[in-house]
Order: structure tokens, then sequence, then C-alpha cells
């Protein structure tokens, strides 16, 4: 069994679905353990917020639980992401006058700036989830991306500042807490989506993701290896599926199997003589429906879930600046023909964001809709590398005192 403090564990709290995963690092390389999953109740969840924390609570034990039995390891702390339409970006600066007898720009400087535009533009009801800096100038001196060592009077730092509701974030990390995990940190998912799916060339040309959850879709975007902006879309699968239950007057749930069965977006390419059998509201039979009638609700709601992310990257200014396209990733995206639809709504270059194939990880993850949880574990793996390093430096300093 391997060591509880060597386990590092990415948890997805879904709003259909809590995913848990595992991994150790062996020679600097990631190892799959384990892996759990469990669905939500719809009560749990409200526009991306916890609305009941009993049936998430139920999920996530369920999730962790089925991780340790799989992975026979104990999990006592993991990296859990936020998202929602409530987690948004926002540029922020701020500065620090270096004293009199300074001259010269040292990390504690750095940091200082940094913390000052992380809080600068926040109001009391959001809470930091993380802190990205762009560029800093020193003396007025733009577009310096390392000031350490620099000579100077004035720092300035460009942060890209991902905030989230402070009661929403408290909530997610309270539920976590009673299911017996500590919180190492907080990440947006998207971002982690990102974490796993993006090569860095894509980066470099400019990229978006867009991770298709039950809720909603979250929109990140990368430019120039920097991150330019977090957003989102409210809607989600599950507007898929009551748009599908509403017209063929049939429950969620059975709408849901439909469009796992039959459903696609491009309903030009379904027969139009094809049918398929609904479940009516009372349960006791089914009703034949143009399987054509099913994919052309579902394209009406895609459509419109793209064109809203179009808009968003124009009014954003990164129209016809991502060189590198478009990544879709989260469970939504394995839906036929949205890959397609999406080349021709963001007129981008468009593919499916896979998570990396770490070694010993099964076939059944290798599906866009696991890519956060496992990008929460590569953050995991790159936060328990900075510890170490915080670590080594303060024995460093202590053997230095004492010698």
């Amino acid at each position: 069994m391997p060591p509880v403090q060597h386990c590092l564990v990415g948890l997805d709290l879904g709003s259909s679905r809590t995913r848990c995963v595992a991994a150790i690092e062996e020679n600097s390389r990631l190892r799959f353990i384990s892996h759990g999953s469990a669905p939500v109740s719809r009560r749990g969840w409200e526009r991306s917020v916890i609305s009941d924390q009993d049936p998430v609570l139920e999920s996530v034990e369920k999730a962790v639980e089925e991780a340790e039995r799989n992975g026979g390891v104990l999990i006592d702390a993991a990296v859990v992401g936020i998202g929602g339409i409530h987690v948004k970006s926002n540029l922020s600066h701020a500065y620090v006058n270096l004293n009199s007898w300074e001259t010269e720009i040292d990390k504690g400087h750095v940091d200082e700036a940094v913390k000052r535009a992380s809080q600068g533009p926040l109001s009391e009801d959001r809470v930091v989830v993380q802190a990205t800096p762009l560029e800093f100038s020193v003396d007025q001196q733009p577009h310096k991306r390392n000031p350490l060592g620099m000579s100077g009077k004035r720092l300035d730092a460009q942060v890209q500042v991902v905030s989230a509701l402070a009661q929403a974030h408290d909530n997610i990390c309270a539920v976590v807490n009673r299911a017996g995990v500590r919180v190492e940190e907080t990440i947006s998912e998207v971002f982690a989506a990102s974490y796993a799916v993006l090569e860095e060339q894509e980066r470099e040309m400019g990229v978006a993701v867009v991770d298709m959850g039950a809720d909603s879709c979250e929109l990140l975007v990368y430019l120039d290896n920097d991150l330019r902006l977090v957003s989102s879309i409210p809607f989600g699968g599950e507007h898929f599926s009551r748009d599908v239950a509403a017209v063929l007057r049939t429950h969620r749930e059975d709408a849901e199997r439909l469009i796992e069965q039959y459903g696609s977006v491009l309903p030009e390419q379904t027969p139009a003589n094809v049918t398929v059998a609904v479940p009516n509201l009372k349960g006791n039979g089914f009703e034949e429906q143009p399987r054509r009638l099913l994919n052309e609700i579902l394209k009406a709601r895609a459509e419109e879930i793209f064109e809203l992310i179009r808009d968003e990257l124009d009014r954003q200014g990164f129209s016809n600046r991502l060189i590198g396209g478009t990544v879709l990733t989260g469970s939504l995206a394995c839906m036929a023909g949205v890959c397609d639809l999406a080349e021709q709504v963001l007129d981008s270059s468009t593919r499916i964001g896979l998570p990396p194939r770490i070694e010993d990880l099964p076939d059944e993850l290798d599906h866009p809709g696991w890519a956060t949880s496992i990008g929460l574990v590569l953050y995991a793996q790159r936060l328990r590398l900075h510890q170490k390093r915080r670590k080594d430096r303060v024995a460093e300093w202590l053997k230095a005192l004492f010698n």
C-alpha cells in the first residue's frame, strides 16, 4: 500500500457526477493507482453551486471510498476543482515601491506586488482561486517576464486573477472536509482540464479550451503562453436533456438515455425515416418519434452554446487571434458531431481534448470526461514539488544558521 503522504489525488465535484483519481509519483513520473466515481442527486446542485450538502457529501464519500478500495490506499487529502458560472478572471494591477536602501528587486518584492494585485479587484463576496502573473514593469519599463535581480525603485505587476463566489467555494471545501478529506488546494476546473489536454505549443500560439459540463460550459484562453481568460456559458448537458424531455414529452432520465444512445448535433446526417421509441410520461408505453427531431433539438442547443462562446471570445478581443484553435473537453464533448459543429460556428480548428496517458491509466479514463480529474492530479504533482523545494530551502537556511 502506497504511503498516504505519497498519494496524489484529484477530486472533481461535478453537478451530475463526482470523480476521484489517485496516483503516485515514481522517479518524477506519475503512475495511476485508482479511481472512483459516483452520481449526484439533482437536488444537490443548482446553477453550479451546492444547494444541499447531503447528496453531494454522499457522492463524494462513494467516489473516494471506491478509489480507496480499488487502489488499496487511504485518501486523506486532495486538490479540488472549483467550477461553474460564478468562476471568472479579471486583470489586475498593483505596484511596490522599494525602500530607500534597497536597489535590487528580490523575491519578497515580487510576491508582495502579486499579492496586492490579487487582492485589489475583489468584492467581499469573492475569493481568489488562482493568481497568475502576466508581466512586470521595473521603473515604468514594461514587458519584464522575470524581474528578480533587476535594479530599480518601483515594481509593477499585471496579474490574471481567477476568483469564485466565497460562499460557493467554502461550501465545496466544507463538503470535502466532511467526507474526511483535507483540501490541499482549490483551482479552477477548466484550468485543471487545460493542464491535462493542452500542448505547450498550443498555449503559445493561442488556444481556447471549452470544458462542457452538466450545468455550464467553462471557457479558458491561453495566448503567448499566458492565461488570458476564464469565463463560462450558463448552459450545459442538463439543458440538452431538459430540451429533449420538454419537446418529446418524456422524463429527464429517459431523455438522457435517448441522447446517450441516439444523440447527434448533425441532424442532416440522420435518415428521415428512422425513428426512436420514446417512453411516455405515464411510464406505461412508448411513442415513436423521428430520430432527426431528437437531433434537431440537440443541434439548436449546441449552436446556441457555441454562438455564445464565439460572442464571448469576440467581446474579449480574441477573435482571429487563437491560431491553436479550440479544444473541447468534458463528457458532453463526446456527443456525435459536436466537434464538427464547433468548427462551423467558431470558424476555428477544433479537436477533442483527452487526458494524457499516464502510466497504468485504464482505457476507461481515456475520455474527455476525466480530463479535469487527471489535470487536478497533475497539478497536485506540481504542488508537491513546490512544497519539497520550499522545505529544502528552509533546511538549507537552518543548516547554514547553526553551522
